[in-house]
Protein backbone atom coordinates (compact mmCIF):
# COMPACT_ATOMS: atom_id res chain seq x y z
CA UNK A 1 0.00 0.00 0.00
CA UNK A 2 1.32 3.44 -0.93
CA UNK A 3 2.28 5.99 1.71
CA UNK A 4 -0.62 8.45 1.55
CA UNK A 5 -0.09 12.01 2.76
CA UNK A 6 -2.35 12.75 4.50
CA UNK A 7 -3.62 9.31 5.46
CA UNK A 8 -7.17 10.24 4.43
CA UNK A 9 -8.24 12.50 1.54
CA UNK A 10 -8.38 16.19 2.22
CA UNK A 11 -11.74 17.89 1.80
CA UNK A 12 -13.01 17.62 -1.77
CA UNK A 13 -16.23 17.98 -3.75
CA UNK A 14 -17.81 14.53 -4.32
CA UNK A 15 -18.34 15.27 -8.02
CA UNK A 16 -14.57 15.72 -8.45
CA UNK A 17 -14.09 11.95 -7.88
CA UNK A 18 -10.90 12.72 -5.94
CA UNK A 19 -11.94 10.18 -3.30
CA UNK A 20 -12.08 7.42 -5.94
CA UNK A 21 -8.72 8.52 -7.34
CA UNK A 22 -7.25 8.60 -3.83
CA UNK A 23 -8.43 5.02 -3.23
CA UNK A 24 -6.96 3.89 -6.53
CA UNK A 25 -3.54 5.41 -5.83
CA UNK A 26 -3.60 3.99 -2.30
CA UNK A 27 -3.30 0.49 -3.82
CA UNK A 28 0.14 1.23 -5.29
CA UNK A 29 3.13 -0.46 -3.64
CA UNK A 30 4.73 0.95 -0.50
CA UNK A 31 7.55 2.45 -2.58
CA UNK A 32 5.14 5.16 -3.75
CA UNK A 33 4.40 8.36 -1.86
CA UNK A 34 1.17 10.10 -2.83
CA UNK A 35 0.29 13.60 -1.65
CA UNK A 36 -3.29 14.72 -2.03
CA UNK A 37 -3.77 18.44 -2.62
CA UNK A 38 -0.10 19.42 -2.65
CA UNK A 39 0.12 23.18 -2.16
CA UNK A 40 3.08 25.21 -3.34
CA UNK A 41 3.30 28.86 -2.34
CA UNK A 42 6.25 31.15 -3.03
CA UNK A 43 6.89 34.86 -3.38
CA UNK A 44 8.96 36.16 -6.32
CA UNK A 45 9.66 39.87 -6.82
CA UNK A 46 7.24 40.59 -3.99
CA UNK A 47 4.43 38.78 -5.82
CA UNK A 48 2.79 35.73 -4.24
CA UNK A 49 2.37 32.68 -6.45
CA UNK A 50 0.02 29.94 -5.30
CA UNK A 51 -0.40 26.53 -6.88
CA UNK A 52 -2.19 23.33 -5.92
CA UNK A 53 -1.49 19.94 -7.45
CA UNK A 54 -4.39 17.52 -7.05
CA UNK A 55 -2.07 14.54 -6.67
CA UNK A 56 1.71 14.45 -6.43
CA UNK A 57 3.13 10.95 -6.96
CA UNK A 58 6.73 10.23 -5.98
CA UNK A 59 8.73 7.05 -6.50
CA UNK A 60 12.40 7.14 -5.35
CA UNK A 61 13.56 5.15 -8.39
CA UNK A 62 11.27 6.74 -11.00
CA UNK A 63 10.70 10.40 -10.13
CA UNK A 64 7.75 12.74 -9.54
CA UNK A 65 4.51 13.27 -11.43
CA UNK A 66 2.24 16.28 -10.80
CA UNK A 67 -1.32 15.22 -11.66
CA UNK A 68 -4.20 17.60 -12.38
CA UNK A 69 -7.60 15.87 -12.05
CA UNK A 70 -10.70 16.86 -14.05
CA UNK A 71 -13.91 14.86 -13.57
CA UNK A 72 -17.23 15.15 -15.38
CA UNK A 73 -17.79 16.73 -18.79
CA UNK A 74 -14.75 18.65 -19.98
CA UNK A 75 -14.57 20.30 -23.38
CA UNK A 76 -12.25 22.44 -25.49
CA UNK A 77 -13.92 25.14 -27.54
CA UNK A 78 -12.87 28.41 -29.17
CA UNK A 79 -9.33 28.03 -27.89
CA UNK A 80 -10.41 27.48 -24.27
CA UNK A 81 -10.87 24.60 -21.88
CA UNK A 82 -14.36 24.76 -20.40
CA UNK A 83 -16.52 22.97 -17.86
CA UNK A 84 -19.80 21.39 -18.92
CA UNK A 85 -21.65 24.62 -18.13
CA UNK A 86 -19.42 26.55 -20.53
CA UNK A 87 -17.46 28.30 -17.79
CA UNK A 88 -13.76 28.66 -18.78
CA UNK A 89 -11.23 26.84 -16.62
CA UNK A 90 -8.61 28.78 -14.74
CA UNK A 91 -4.90 28.71 -15.54
CA UNK A 92 -5.46 27.96 -19.21
CA UNK A 93 -6.80 24.47 -18.71
CA UNK A 94 -5.66 21.28 -16.97
CA UNK A 95 -2.51 20.62 -18.99
CA UNK A 96 -1.17 24.14 -18.56
CA UNK A 97 -2.06 23.99 -14.87
CA UNK A 98 -0.31 20.64 -14.38
CA UNK A 99 2.73 21.91 -16.26
CA UNK A 100 2.76 25.12 -14.22
CA UNK A 101 2.60 23.15 -10.98
CA UNK A 102 5.50 21.01 -12.14
CA UNK A 103 7.67 24.06 -12.86
CA UNK A 104 6.68 25.62 -9.52
CA UNK A 105 7.83 22.44 -7.78
CA UNK A 106 11.08 22.52 -9.74
CA UNK A 107 11.53 26.11 -8.61
CA UNK A 108 11.06 25.06 -4.99
CA UNK A 109 13.77 22.42 -5.41
CA UNK A 110 16.11 24.91 -7.10
CA UNK A 111 15.65 27.43 -4.28
CA UNK A 112 16.32 24.83 -1.61
CA UNK A 113 19.46 23.16 -0.29
CA UNK A 114 18.54 20.24 -2.57
CA UNK A 115 19.03 22.15 -5.82
CA UNK A 116 21.34 19.48 -7.25
CA UNK A 117 18.42 17.03 -7.29
CA UNK A 118 16.93 18.85 -10.28
CA UNK A 119 19.48 16.95 -12.38
CA UNK A 120 18.88 13.58 -10.66
CA UNK A 121 15.11 13.35 -10.39
CA UNK A 122 12.66 13.19 -13.29
CA UNK A 123 9.83 15.67 -12.95
CA UNK A 124 6.76 15.14 -15.12
CA UNK A 125 3.14 16.25 -15.29
CA UNK A 126 -0.10 14.58 -16.30
CA UNK A 127 -3.87 15.10 -16.43
CA UNK A 128 -6.39 12.56 -15.14
CA UNK A 129 -9.93 12.43 -16.61
CA UNK A 130 -11.57 9.82 -14.31
CA UNK A 131 -14.96 10.13 -16.04
CA UNK A 132 -13.62 9.50 -19.55
CA UNK A 133 -12.59 6.22 -21.14
CA UNK A 134 -9.43 5.98 -23.19
CA UNK A 135 -11.48 5.13 -26.28
CA UNK A 136 -13.38 8.43 -25.94
CA UNK A 137 -10.21 10.36 -26.69
CA UNK A 138 -9.34 8.72 -29.99
CA UNK A 139 -11.50 10.85 -32.29
CA UNK A 140 -11.19 14.14 -30.47
CA UNK A 141 -9.00 17.03 -31.53
CA UNK A 142 -7.04 18.62 -28.74
CA UNK A 143 -4.80 21.65 -28.37
CA UNK A 144 -1.02 21.51 -28.62
CA UNK A 145 -0.49 21.03 -24.86
CA UNK A 146 -2.47 17.76 -24.95
CA UNK A 147 -0.69 14.44 -25.34
CA UNK A 148 -2.19 10.99 -24.81
CA UNK A 149 1.02 9.77 -23.13
CA UNK A 150 0.48 12.19 -20.23
CA UNK A 151 -3.28 11.60 -20.03
CA UNK A 152 -4.87 9.23 -17.54
CA UNK A 153 -8.45 8.06 -17.94
CA UNK A 154 -11.16 6.01 -16.21
CA UNK A 155 -9.09 2.84 -16.69
CA UNK A 156 -6.50 4.19 -14.27
CA UNK A 157 -9.04 3.88 -11.44
CA UNK A 158 -8.57 0.11 -11.74
CA UNK A 159 -4.91 0.08 -12.75
CA UNK A 160 -3.06 3.30 -11.87
CA UNK A 161 0.27 1.43 -11.88
CA UNK A 162 0.22 0.85 -15.65
CA UNK A 163 -0.72 4.46 -16.42
CA UNK A 164 1.94 5.88 -14.10
CA UNK A 165 4.66 3.57 -15.42
CA UNK A 166 3.84 4.71 -18.95
CA UNK A 167 4.34 8.35 -17.89
CA UNK A 168 7.49 7.63 -15.85
CA UNK A 169 9.00 5.96 -18.92
CA UNK A 170 8.92 9.21 -20.91
CA UNK A 171 12.42 10.51 -21.60
CA UNK A 172 13.22 14.12 -20.73
CA UNK A 173 14.96 16.46 -23.12
CA UNK A 174 18.10 16.90 -21.03
CA UNK A 175 18.49 13.18 -20.48
CA UNK A 176 17.66 13.48 -16.79
CA UNK A 177 17.39 10.16 -14.97
CA UNK A 178 16.14 9.51 -11.45
CA UNK A 179 19.19 8.58 -9.40
CA UNK A 180 18.44 9.30 -5.74
CA UNK A 181 20.31 7.95 -2.73
CA UNK A 182 18.43 6.92 0.40
CA UNK A 183 19.51 10.20 1.98
CA UNK A 184 18.28 12.18 -1.06
CA UNK A 185 14.90 10.48 -0.79
CA UNK A 186 14.50 11.21 2.91
CA UNK A 187 15.47 14.86 2.50
CA UNK A 188 13.26 15.35 -0.55
CA UNK A 189 10.31 13.98 1.41
CA UNK A 190 11.11 15.85 4.63
CA UNK A 191 12.06 19.22 3.15
CA UNK A 192 10.10 19.57 -0.11
CA UNK A 193 7.28 17.11 -0.63
CA UNK A 194 5.61 16.87 2.78
CA UNK A 195 7.02 19.35 5.30
CA UNK A 196 3.60 20.95 5.82
CA UNK A 197 1.58 17.80 6.40
CA UNK A 198 0.78 16.15 9.70
CA UNK A 199 1.22 12.40 9.40
CA UNK A 200 1.02 11.64 13.11
CA UNK A 201 -1.53 8.90 13.81
CA UNK A 202 -3.35 10.85 16.51
CA UNK A 203 -6.97 11.91 16.64
CA UNK A 204 -6.83 14.84 19.03
CA UNK A 205 -5.85 18.23 17.63
CA UNK A 206 -4.35 19.16 21.00
CA UNK A 207 -1.94 16.21 20.84
CA UNK A 208 -0.91 17.02 17.27
CA UNK A 209 -0.36 20.67 18.11
CA UNK A 210 1.92 19.73 21.02
CA UNK A 211 3.97 17.36 18.87
CA UNK A 212 4.45 20.00 16.20
CA UNK A 213 5.46 22.56 18.81
CA UNK A 214 7.91 20.20 20.53
CA UNK A 215 9.72 19.52 17.25
CA UNK A 216 10.16 23.20 16.45
CA UNK A 217 13.51 24.65 17.40
CA UNK A 218 13.09 27.29 20.07
CA UNK A 219 15.09 30.50 20.00
CA UNK A 220 17.46 29.13 22.61
CA UNK A 221 18.20 25.98 20.61
CA UNK A 222 18.53 27.97 17.38
CA UNK A 223 20.95 30.28 19.17
CA UNK A 224 23.15 27.33 20.13
CA UNK A 225 23.18 26.13 16.52
CA UNK A 226 24.15 29.57 15.29
CA UNK A 227 26.89 29.75 17.93
CA UNK A 228 28.32 26.41 16.82
CA UNK A 229 28.78 27.64 13.25
CA UNK A 230 31.95 29.46 14.31
CA UNK A 231 32.86 27.25 17.27
CA UNK A 232 34.98 24.19 16.56
CA UNK A 233 34.51 22.63 19.99
CA UNK A 234 31.78 22.94 22.60
CA UNK A 235 30.36 21.17 25.65
CA UNK A 236 26.60 21.67 25.97
CA UNK A 237 24.65 20.79 29.12
CA UNK A 238 20.89 20.54 29.34
CA UNK A 239 18.21 18.77 31.32
CA UNK A 240 15.96 16.17 29.70
CA UNK A 241 13.71 17.69 27.06
CA UNK A 242 15.83 20.77 26.32
CA UNK A 243 16.62 19.63 22.79
CA UNK A 244 20.18 18.31 23.11
CA UNK A 245 19.72 15.38 20.74
CA UNK A 246 17.65 17.52 18.36
CA UNK A 247 20.47 20.07 18.13
CA UNK A 248 23.11 17.34 17.85
CA UNK A 249 21.30 15.66 14.95
CA UNK A 250 20.67 18.97 13.19
CA UNK A 251 24.36 19.92 13.52
CA UNK A 252 25.44 16.51 12.21
CA UNK A 253 22.99 16.76 9.30
CA UNK A 254 24.26 20.19 8.29
CA UNK A 255 27.83 18.90 8.09
CA UNK A 256 26.71 15.76 6.26
CA UNK A 257 24.79 17.78 3.68
CA UNK A 258 28.04 19.55 2.87
CA UNK A 259 29.50 16.14 1.98
CA UNK A 260 31.57 15.86 5.18
CA UNK A 261 31.79 12.64 7.21
CA UNK A 262 30.37 12.75 10.74
CA UNK A 263 30.75 10.29 13.62
CA UNK A 264 27.77 10.50 15.98
CA UNK A 265 28.50 8.69 19.24
CA UNK A 266 25.99 7.82 21.95
CA UNK A 267 25.75 5.22 24.72
CA UNK A 268 22.40 3.47 24.32
CA UNK A 269 21.74 0.98 21.53
CA UNK A 270 18.04 1.92 21.40
CA UNK A 271 18.94 5.56 20.81
CA UNK A 272 21.51 4.66 18.15
CA UNK A 273 18.99 2.50 16.29
CA UNK A 274 16.32 5.20 16.48
CA UNK A 275 18.65 7.91 15.15
CA UNK A 276 19.87 5.66 12.36
CA UNK A 277 16.34 4.76 11.28
CA UNK A 278 14.92 8.26 11.59
CA UNK A 279 17.79 10.51 10.50
CA UNK A 280 19.86 8.13 8.38
CA UNK A 281 22.38 9.89 6.16
CA UNK A 282 25.13 8.30 4.10
CA UNK A 283 27.64 10.76 5.57
CA UNK A 284 26.71 10.14 9.23
CA UNK A 285 27.75 7.01 11.13
CA UNK A 286 25.60 6.57 14.25
CA UNK A 287 27.46 4.35 16.75
CA UNK A 288 27.41 3.48 20.41
CA UNK A 289 30.82 4.02 22.00
CA UNK A 290 31.03 0.25 22.57
CA UNK A 291 30.08 -0.49 18.97
CA UNK A 292 32.62 2.02 17.65
CA UNK A 293 35.38 0.49 19.76
CA UNK A 294 34.49 -2.99 18.49
CA UNK A 295 34.37 -1.78 14.91
CA UNK A 296 37.79 -0.15 14.72
CA UNK A 297 39.44 -3.02 16.62
CA UNK A 298 37.56 -5.70 14.67
CA UNK A 299 36.48 -7.42 17.88
CA UNK A 300 33.19 -8.58 19.33
CA UNK A 301 33.81 -6.99 22.76
CA UNK A 302 34.96 -3.39 23.28
CA UNK A 303 38.54 -2.75 24.34
CA UNK A 304 38.69 1.01 24.83
CA UNK A 305 42.45 1.18 25.42
CA UNK A 306 43.12 -0.63 22.16
CA UNK A 307 40.53 1.53 20.41
CA UNK A 308 42.27 4.67 21.67
CA UNK A 309 45.58 3.40 20.29
CA UNK A 310 43.97 2.60 16.93
CA UNK A 311 42.57 6.14 16.74
CA UNK A 312 46.04 7.57 17.38
CA UNK A 313 47.47 5.38 14.59
CA UNK A 314 44.74 6.59 12.26
CA UNK A 315 45.56 10.19 13.15
CA UNK A 316 49.28 9.75 12.54
CA UNK A 317 48.69 8.10 9.16
CA UNK A 318 45.83 10.41 8.12
CA UNK A 319 43.31 7.54 8.02
CA UNK A 320 40.76 8.74 10.55
CA UNK A 321 37.67 8.96 8.33
CA UNK A 322 35.68 11.63 10.18
CA UNK A 323 36.00 15.37 10.04
CA UNK A 324 33.34 15.98 12.68
CA UNK A 325 32.49 14.10 15.87
CA UNK A 326 29.34 14.64 17.93
CA UNK A 327 28.84 12.93 21.30
CA UNK A 328 25.36 12.63 22.77
CA UNK A 329 24.68 11.24 26.27
CA UNK A 330 28.18 12.43 27.20
CA UNK A 331 27.56 11.96 30.93
CA UNK A 332 27.52 8.17 30.41
CA UNK A 333 31.04 8.11 29.01
CA UNK A 334 32.48 8.38 32.52
CA UNK A 335 32.71 4.71 33.43
CA UNK A 336 36.15 3.44 34.42
CA UNK A 337 37.06 1.58 31.22
CA UNK A 338 36.27 4.52 28.96
CA UNK A 339 37.93 7.04 31.27
CA UNK A 340 41.12 5.04 31.71
CA UNK A 341 41.48 4.77 27.94
CA UNK A 342 40.99 8.56 27.63
CA UNK A 343 39.13 7.85 24.42
CA UNK A 344 37.08 11.06 24.38
CA UNK A 345 40.17 13.22 24.58
CA UNK A 346 41.91 11.07 21.95
CA UNK A 347 39.07 11.58 19.48
CA UNK A 348 38.94 15.27 20.34
CA UNK A 349 42.64 15.78 19.59
CA UNK A 350 42.39 13.71 16.42
CA UNK A 351 39.68 15.83 14.79
CA UNK A 352 40.72 19.25 16.11
CA UNK A 353 44.46 18.99 15.48
CA UNK A 354 44.21 17.55 12.00
CA UNK A 355 44.58 19.62 8.83
CA UNK A 356 40.87 19.29 8.06
CA UNK A 357 39.84 21.75 10.78
CA UNK A 358 37.27 19.38 12.21
CA UNK A 359 34.82 19.95 15.04
CA UNK A 360 34.01 18.15 18.29
CA UNK A 361 30.82 18.66 20.30
CA UNK A 362 29.63 16.94 23.48
CA UNK A 363 26.04 17.08 24.75
CA UNK A 364 25.27 15.87 28.27
CA UNK A 365 22.97 16.02 31.30
CA UNK A 366 24.56 15.38 34.69
CA UNK A 367 21.11 14.50 36.08
CA UNK A 368 20.88 11.53 33.70
CA UNK A 369 24.11 9.94 34.91
CA UNK A 370 22.67 6.46 35.44
CA UNK A 371 25.26 4.45 33.49
CA UNK A 372 28.31 5.76 35.37
CA UNK A 373 29.12 7.34 38.74
CA UNK A 374 31.05 10.38 37.57
CA UNK A 375 31.23 12.77 34.67
CA UNK A 376 34.01 12.17 32.14
CA UNK A 377 37.08 14.28 32.85
CA UNK A 378 36.71 15.82 29.39
CA UNK A 379 33.38 17.35 30.47
CA UNK A 380 34.21 18.28 34.05
CA UNK A 381 37.48 19.95 32.99
CA UNK A 382 36.07 21.77 29.97
CA UNK A 383 36.86 25.49 30.02
CA UNK A 384 33.61 26.60 28.46
CA UNK A 385 30.21 25.00 28.93
CA UNK A 386 26.92 26.11 27.44
CA UNK A 387 23.62 25.35 29.15
CA UNK A 388 20.16 24.81 27.69
CA UNK A 389 17.20 25.61 29.93
CA UNK A 390 14.01 25.80 27.86
CA UNK A 391 12.08 22.56 27.69
CA UNK A 392 10.87 21.69 24.20
CA UNK A 393 9.73 18.10 24.76
CA UNK A 394 7.49 17.76 27.81
CA UNK A 395 4.39 19.60 28.83
CA UNK A 396 4.76 21.97 31.78
CA UNK A 397 3.14 19.45 34.13
CA UNK A 398 5.35 16.53 33.08
CA UNK A 399 8.49 18.64 33.41
CA UNK A 400 7.56 19.54 36.99
CA UNK A 401 6.74 15.94 37.95
CA UNK A 402 9.98 14.53 36.53
CA UNK A 403 12.11 17.08 38.39
CA UNK A 404 10.27 17.30 41.72
CA UNK A 405 12.19 14.47 43.50
CA UNK A 406 15.57 15.91 42.43
CA UNK A 407 17.19 18.66 44.47
CA UNK A 408 19.12 19.98 41.47
CA UNK A 409 16.27 21.58 39.62
CA UNK A 410 15.47 25.04 38.31
CA UNK A 411 12.19 26.79 37.50
CA UNK A 412 13.78 27.88 34.21
CA UNK A 413 13.08 24.39 32.90
CA UNK A 414 9.36 25.06 33.14
CA UNK A 415 9.40 28.40 31.31
CA UNK A 416 7.72 28.33 27.94
CA UNK A 417 6.62 24.69 28.24
CA UNK A 418 3.15 23.95 26.90
CA UNK A 419 0.36 23.23 29.32
CA UNK A 420 -1.03 19.72 29.59
CA UNK A 421 -2.83 17.33 31.90
CA UNK A 422 -1.04 16.41 35.16
CA UNK A 423 0.67 13.06 35.50
CA UNK A 424 -1.37 10.22 36.94
CA UNK A 425 -0.16 8.10 39.87
CA UNK A 426 -1.96 4.77 40.10
CA UNK A 427 -1.68 3.01 43.46
CA UNK A 428 -2.03 -0.79 43.42
CA UNK A 429 -1.55 -3.51 46.02
CA UNK A 430 0.47 -6.07 44.09
CA UNK A 431 1.85 -7.20 40.70
CA UNK A 432 -1.51 -8.62 39.64
CA UNK A 433 -3.22 -5.28 40.17
CA UNK A 434 -0.29 -3.55 38.45
CA UNK A 435 -0.97 -5.48 35.25
CA UNK A 436 -4.66 -4.65 35.46
CA UNK A 437 -3.88 -0.96 36.01
CA UNK A 438 -1.53 -0.89 33.00
CA UNK A 439 -4.25 -2.39 30.79
CA UNK A 440 -6.75 0.21 31.95
CA UNK A 441 -4.29 3.06 31.39
CA UNK A 442 -3.48 1.86 27.85
CA UNK A 443 -7.19 1.71 27.04
CA UNK A 444 -7.78 5.20 28.46
CA UNK A 445 -4.88 6.60 26.44
CA UNK A 446 -6.21 4.97 23.27
CA UNK A 447 -9.62 6.54 23.91
CA UNK A 448 -7.85 9.89 24.09
CA UNK A 449 -6.27 9.27 20.70
CA UNK A 450 -2.82 8.35 22.05
CA UNK A 451 -1.31 5.16 20.63
CA UNK A 452 2.40 5.97 20.91
CA UNK A 453 2.81 4.42 24.37
CA UNK A 454 5.96 2.94 25.94
CA UNK A 455 6.21 1.10 29.27
CA UNK A 456 9.36 1.72 31.32
CA UNK A 457 10.48 0.02 34.52
CA UNK A 458 12.64 1.74 37.12
CA UNK A 459 14.15 -1.69 37.86
CA UNK A 460 15.25 -4.39 35.41
CA UNK A 461 12.91 -6.32 33.14
CA UNK A 462 13.30 -9.61 34.99
CA UNK A 463 12.36 -8.23 38.43
CA UNK A 464 9.61 -5.91 37.21
CA UNK A 465 6.06 -6.46 38.40
CA UNK A 466 5.23 -6.91 34.69
CA UNK A 467 7.92 -9.55 34.00
CA UNK A 468 5.37 -12.35 33.54
CA UNK A 469 3.48 -10.32 30.94
CA UNK A 470 6.47 -9.69 28.63
CA UNK A 471 6.21 -11.19 25.14
CA UNK A 472 8.85 -10.32 22.52
CA UNK A 473 9.84 -7.19 24.39
CA UNK A 474 6.27 -5.97 24.71
CA UNK A 475 3.59 -5.86 27.38
CA UNK A 476 -0.01 -5.76 26.15
CA UNK A 477 1.30 -4.87 22.70
CA UNK A 478 3.40 -1.89 23.86
CA UNK A 479 7.20 -1.67 23.99
CA UNK A 480 8.56 -2.54 27.43
CA UNK A 481 12.10 -1.75 28.56
CA UNK A 482 14.08 -0.04 31.31
CA UNK A 483 14.59 3.64 31.99
CA UNK A 484 18.31 3.10 31.39
CA UNK A 485 17.87 1.62 27.93
CA UNK A 486 15.27 4.14 26.81
CA UNK A 487 17.32 7.17 27.78
CA UNK A 488 17.55 9.66 24.93
CA UNK A 489 14.26 8.55 23.37
CA UNK A 490 10.70 9.79 23.84
CA UNK A 491 7.07 8.83 23.30
CA UNK A 492 3.70 10.55 23.42
CA UNK A 493 2.88 8.64 26.61
CA UNK A 494 5.08 6.86 29.14
CA UNK A 495 3.77 4.38 31.68
CA UNK A 496 6.36 4.21 34.46
CA UNK A 497 6.27 1.04 36.57
CA UNK A 498 8.05 -0.37 39.64
CA UNK A 499 8.19 3.03 41.33
CA UNK A 500 8.75 2.03 44.93
CA UNK A 501 9.90 3.93 48.00
CA UNK A 502 13.51 2.92 47.37
CA UNK A 503 13.41 4.60 43.95
CA UNK A 504 12.96 7.97 45.65
CA UNK A 505 15.34 7.41 48.54
CA UNK A 506 18.54 6.51 46.69
CA UNK A 507 20.52 7.31 43.58
CA UNK A 508 17.78 5.40 41.75
CA UNK A 509 15.76 8.60 41.79
CA UNK A 510 17.62 9.56 38.61
CA UNK A 511 15.91 6.61 36.94
CA UNK A 512 12.55 8.15 37.84
CA UNK A 513 13.70 11.46 36.35
CA UNK A 514 15.00 9.80 33.17
CA UNK A 515 11.90 7.65 32.72
CA UNK A 516 9.34 10.36 33.47
CA UNK A 517 11.04 12.90 31.24
CA UNK A 518 10.66 10.60 28.20
CA UNK A 519 6.93 11.50 28.04
CA UNK A 520 5.82 14.20 25.64
CA UNK A 521 2.18 14.72 26.59
CA UNK A 522 1.12 12.02 29.08
CA UNK A 523 2.83 10.41 32.06
CA UNK A 524 1.25 7.58 34.05
CA UNK A 525 3.00 6.09 37.11
CA UNK A 526 2.17 2.65 38.53
CA UNK A 527 3.26 2.10 42.15
CA UNK A 528 2.69 -0.34 45.02
CA UNK A 529 3.66 2.19 47.70
CA UNK A 530 1.43 2.12 50.77
CA UNK A 531 0.54 4.98 53.12
CA UNK A 532 3.67 4.52 55.21
CA UNK A 533 5.92 4.55 52.13
CA UNK A 534 4.25 7.68 50.82
CA UNK A 535 4.66 9.41 54.18
CA UNK A 536 8.38 8.60 54.24
CA UNK A 537 8.89 9.98 50.73
CA UNK A 538 6.93 13.12 51.52
CA UNK A 539 8.93 13.85 54.67
CA UNK A 540 12.42 12.65 53.76
CA UNK A 541 12.65 13.30 50.02
CA UNK A 542 10.21 16.06 49.14
CA UNK A 543 10.57 17.91 52.48
CA UNK A 544 6.79 18.17 52.67
CA UNK A 545 5.86 20.70 55.40
CA UNK A 546 2.09 20.44 55.39
CA UNK A 547 0.06 18.13 57.56
CA UNK A 548 -0.21 14.73 55.89
CA UNK A 549 -3.87 13.66 55.88
CA UNK A 550 -4.08 11.17 53.05
CA UNK A 551 -0.51 10.08 52.21
CA UNK A 552 -1.23 8.70 48.75
CA UNK A 553 -3.13 11.73 47.57
CA UNK A 554 -0.73 14.12 49.31
CA UNK A 555 2.24 12.49 47.54
CA UNK A 556 0.49 12.81 44.21
CA UNK A 557 -0.18 16.49 44.85
CA UNK A 558 3.43 17.03 45.93
CA UNK A 559 4.57 15.50 42.64
CA UNK A 560 2.15 17.69 40.68
CA UNK A 561 0.01 14.67 39.79
CA UNK A 562 -3.43 13.24 40.47
CA UNK A 563 -3.98 10.01 42.41
CA UNK A 564 -5.88 6.96 41.23
CA UNK A 565 -6.41 4.28 43.85
CA UNK A 566 -7.83 0.98 42.64
CA UNK A 567 -9.25 0.15 46.08
CA UNK A 568 -10.63 3.58 46.93
CA UNK A 569 -9.68 4.59 50.47
CA UNK A 570 -11.51 7.34 52.29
Amino acid sequence: MAVMIPERPREYAPESLEGEMFSALEKLSDQYYVVHSFKNVHVTDNVMHEGETDFLVFHPEKGIICIEAKAGNVRYSNGMWCYSDGKPMKHGGPYNQASSNKWDLLGSIQRSALSDLQYRCKLLHAVWFPSVKKSDLRSERFPAEFDRRITMTMEALNDPQNALDDIFSIELGKGIKTELSESDTKRLLREIICPEFNIFPTRGFDIELKKITFHRLLKEQQGILNYLIDQRTAVINGAAGTGKTMIAVEKATRHANEGEKVLFLCYNVFLKDYLEDTYGNENIDYCTIAGFACSICHKSEPNYSEASERIIDMYLTGRFPYRHVIVDEGQDFGNDDIEEADILNTIYETVTESDTAGTFYVFYDSLQMIQSHKLPAFISEADCKLTLYKNCRNTHNIAITSLRPISERTPKLFEGAMSGVPAGIHYVDDAGEAGKAVKEVITALKNDGINDVVLLTCETENVSCLSTEVKDGKVFGKQFTTCRKYKGLEADAIILTDVGKDIFESEKVLRFYVGASRARVRLEVITTMNDEDCTDVLKNVLQYKKRIKKPKRDLAVALNAFASIMMEIE
